[in-house]
C-alpha cells in the first residue's frame, strides 16, 4: 500500500514538472522565439490567409513597447518562429532582446538598408553556437538534403502582409561577401541569384528568374569541416513564391 501510494506522488511531480517547470526552463534559456499556433497552422497551408494575422506584428510591438519589431519568421513543417528586428544599424540587436535591453543571445535582424515591403533582396541576420540555443540554430538542419526537402518555405509575416519564400540555395561562405551588396542593374541582379544558386550544397530543382525577390538568412557555421576559416556563415536563400 505504501508503495503504491509512494508510486501514485511520483507519477503527480512528473506530471507537474512537465506541465509548469519545463515550459519555464525552454522559455529562459531561448528569449528570442515566438511560439504561436495561429502561425505554425497557417504556415502550411496554400489556403486564403485570414486578415487578423496581419494584426501580428502590431500586436507583439504593443506587448513589448517597441516598434523595431517589424516581422515574424516562421519555417514549415516545423513549431519554429522567432520575432524579427530592423534598426538603424546592424549592430544594435547582435547583443539586445526584443525589449532593447543588452542580451548575449540578440535577436534575428533585418538589415538596416532593407524596405521590407518593397525589398528585392531581404537581409536577415541571427546567432548560431554549438553551446548554447541561438535563434538561427535551426539552419544547421539545413546542411542535410533530407531536411531541405520537407523544410523548402519560409513565411515572414509583415505588419501588413504576409509573404512566401521557398529556398533555392543553401551554402556556407568563407570569402565571398558580395551577397551583402543592395543595388545591381537587371543584368547584374540575374548573375548575382544564379551565382548564389550555383554555390549550392544540393540541387534543389528550383528556377530563378529576373524578377525574383529573394530573402537571404546568414549565421555562424559550426560546421567542423570550417573550423579552420576566420569568417564561416551558412547561407540560406529564397525565392519569394
Amino acid at each position: 500500500m505504501k508503495k503504491n501510494v509512494i508510486r501514485v506522488l511520483f507519477l503527480v511531480l512528473v506530471f507537474f514538472i512537465n506541465v509548469n517547470l519545463v515550459p519555464l526552463i525552454w522559455t529562459s534559456s531561448m528569449p528570442t522565439y515566438l511560439e504561436n499556433d495561429n502561425i505554425i497552422a497557417l504556415v502550411d497551408t496554400d489556403e486564403e490567409k485570414p486578415v487578423e494575422v496581419n494584426h501580428l506584428v502590431k500586436d507583439l510591438q504593443e506587448e513589448y513597447n517597441n516598434t523595431d519589431i517589424k516581422a515574424v519568421l516562421a519555417i514549415d513543417n516545423t513549431d519554429y518562429s522567432t520575432p524579427v528586428m530592423q534598426s538603424t544599424d546592424n549592430k544594435f540587436y547582435l547583443f539586445r532582446n526584443l525589449y532593447k535591453k543588452k542580451d548575449e543571445f540578440g535577436t534575428p535582424f533585418v538589415d538596416y538598408r532593407v524596405d521590407l515591403n518593397n525589398a528585392k533582396k531581404t537581409l536577415i541576420f541571427g546567432h548560431n553556437s554549438i553551446y548554447r540555443h541561438m535563434a538561427f540554430e535551426i539552419l544547421n538542419n539545413y546542411y542535410e538534403e533530407s531536411y531541405y526537402k520537407d523544410h523548402q518555405y519560409i513565411t515572414l509575416y509583415l505588419e501588413d502582409s504576409i509573404k512566401k519564400y521557398q529556398i533555392f540555395s543553401v551554402y556556407v561562405e568563407t570569402k565571398d561577401f558580395d551577397y551583402y551588396d543592395m543595388k545591381y542593374t537587371e543584368e547584374e541582379w540575374i548573375k548575382h541569384i544564379n551565382k548564389l544558386k550555383s554555390k549550392s550544397f544540393y540541387e534543389t530543382n528550383v528556377d530563378v528568374e529576373s524578377e525574383d525577390n529573394i530573402l537571404i538568412l546568414q549565421t555562424c557555421s559550426t560546421s567542423k569541416k570550417f573550423k579552420t576559416d576566420k569568417y564561416k556563415f551558412i547561407i540560406v536563400v529564397a525565392k519569394e513564391v
